[in-house]
């Protein structure tokens, strides 16, 4: 065929001719080629792995801010924090805890006696073989603990042994309130009631006339009984369990007897609920100080996969944390965060009796100020301010403004108590963080603002890359139309030379 009949083909029928004819590297050319027309998309890359770096440590401080407001500000804005107290006796006569409203002094109790729960215990040895039921007939016993509403009937079957009654009143004591064991080495039943007082009775009736089981049981029962107890030279008190409160303190009965219960502030639980929101607090502080004063390295720009190709893990590994660094330098959000909560826990809180307070007054300090807000407690001070003045300790932290409780939410005045304002600003500092970055993993839908700003680079990145395809692929094309016309010029030289030949 005449070669110059080639120009009828199509480019685009035709596999890429890559120096068939010419001897040019295609492949390498337009590698080249494409890849300085991809430094556009590169550089949206870097764009995009930037962003993403401010919303993932973003997201990191709003996961501690949550904790904190969440865990510890919560608690700490709470007037029972503050009033714990801790209760001393003899254990041997009662053991006590005392409730919010308990007041500290001492008090006198004298236990006459424990309330009890009623008992059975079968008077005749039965052997575990020996048969109970043997009229040849089924028998009911209705069993019952002193009520119709606890009123329950078992089946004990013809030939059954004092096992298959142990099972049959346990399978019903959840209605009962009774239930049944039995001691092999005794031969003897024993059932006991899960309720104490006078009220506490066992009631056992049985259909057979004879009254076979009962007989051969021969059951001694005997009631229920309240507890007496004299509480602070009170008359004899009654109560129908060993569990009782009086005067806010929550008394457990365990002897008969005399003893004192010594009411006191818990210096110590109070304590470790401060310094767990100091913990807690120092390290949210720290980092937002950190992230916003942390040096930018702007020599450092995020790699793109195709430099990541060409370097070792460690190599990338230290070249990302020098990028990264400085993320946040300087972030409006973070720096209003940052300051409210400092300004907030700088704050002075008027308490009830008038008298001004600030955490330095309990012992709680910050420290230099290059260490950004970090708060230091001095042990001592702190444990006496608890012991001494318990209430300016729970106003400092707890106080609600009265015009605040009418016209606004906690925490918004001033004049609010520490952990309260704090927990007003943590909450919104969430609110626009959750704004600028989104709410993480548990977000449906991403309509932050730095979200949007992805999801726009997103559809660019998608664009360009649509283009460079387009791009290569003309690329191509063009040093396929070459080839063939290098072809072209090349079948027409022979066939010249061969006719000049001829």
């Amino acid at each position: 065929m005449d070669p110059i009949s080639l120009q009828n083909s199509t480019t685009s029928n035709l596999l890429r001719i890559s120096g068939l004819a010419s001897g040019i590297d295609t492949d390498s050319i337009v590698k080249q080629l494409m890849t300085a027309a991809s430094q556009p998309l590169y550089e949206l890359e870097q764009q995009k792995q930037w962003l993403q770096w401010q919303q993932e440590d973003l997201q990191d401080i709003n996961t501690k801010l949550l904790t904190l407001r969440d865990n510890t500000l919560f608690k700490m804005k709470l007037q029972g924090t503050y009033l714990a107290k801790t209760v001393s006796s003899n254990t041997s006569i009662a053991t006590a805890t005392a409730g919010v409203n308990a007041v500290n002094g001492t008090y006198t109790l004298e236990v006459k006696t424990l309330a009890s729960a009623a008992t059975a215990t079968s008077q005749n040895i039965i052997n575990s073989s020996d048969i109970i039921n043997n009229t040849g007939s089924d028998i009911t016993l209705t069993i019952s603990n002193g009520d119709a509403n606890t009123s329950a009937t078992i089946t004990i079957k013809n030939g059954q042994t004092i096992n298959d009654l142990v099972t049959a009143i346990n399978s019903v004591s959840n209605t009962t309130h009774i239930n049944a064991s039995y001691d092999s080495n005794l031969g003897r039943l024993f059932l006991v009631s899960s309720t104490t007082g006078s009220n506490s009775k066992i009631n056992i009736s049985e259909s057979d006339t004879n009254n076979t089981i009962l007989t051969k049981l021969n059951l001694y029962i005997q009631n229920g009984s309240n507890a007496d107890f004299i509480f602070n030279n009170v008359e004899i008190i009654n109560s129908s369990t060993n569990n009782v409160t009086v005067a806010g303190i929550n008394v457990n009965l365990t002897g008969i007897g005399q003893t004192t219960l010594s009411v006191q502030t818990d210096t110590d639980t109070i304590y470790n609920s401060i310094k767990s929101f100091v913990d807690t607090y120092n390290d949210v502080i720290t980092q937002i100080n950190s992230k916003l004063t942390e040096e930018r390295y702007y020599d450092y720009e995020p790699l793109t996969d195709a430099q990541k190709e060409q370097m070792k893990d460690s190599d990338i590994t230290l070249w990302e944390q020098k990028a990264r660094s400085g993320d946040l330098n300087g972030n409006s959000t973070l720096t209003s965060i940052y300051y409210s909560m400092r300004n907030a826990i700088s704050g002075t809180v008027t308490a009830s009796d008038g008298t001004k307070m600030t955490l330095s007054s309990i012992g709680i300090t910050t420290g230099q100020w290059y260490e950004g807000g970090k708060l230091y407690i001095d042990d001592t001070k702190l444990k006496d301010a608890i012991q001494k003045n318990p209430q300016e300790v729970m106003d400092l932290f707890t106080k609600i403004d009265s015009a605040t409780e009418l016209n606004a939410t906690p925490g918004s005045s001033k004049d609010d108590g520490i952990a309260a304002r704090l927990y007003y600003i943590v909450n919104n500092g969430i609110n626009s963080i959750t704004q600028e970055a989104g709410g993480g993993q548990y977000q449906l839908y991403d309509n932050s603002f730095l979200g949007q700003q992805i999801n726009d680079l997103n559809q660019r990145m998608s664009d360009m890359q649509d283009h460079l395809n387009t791009l290569e692929q003309q690329y191509y094309n063009q040093f396929t139309q070459l080839e063939i016309y290098m072809a072209q010029m090349n079948s027409q030289s022979q066939w010249l030379s061969q006719q000049l030949g001829g």
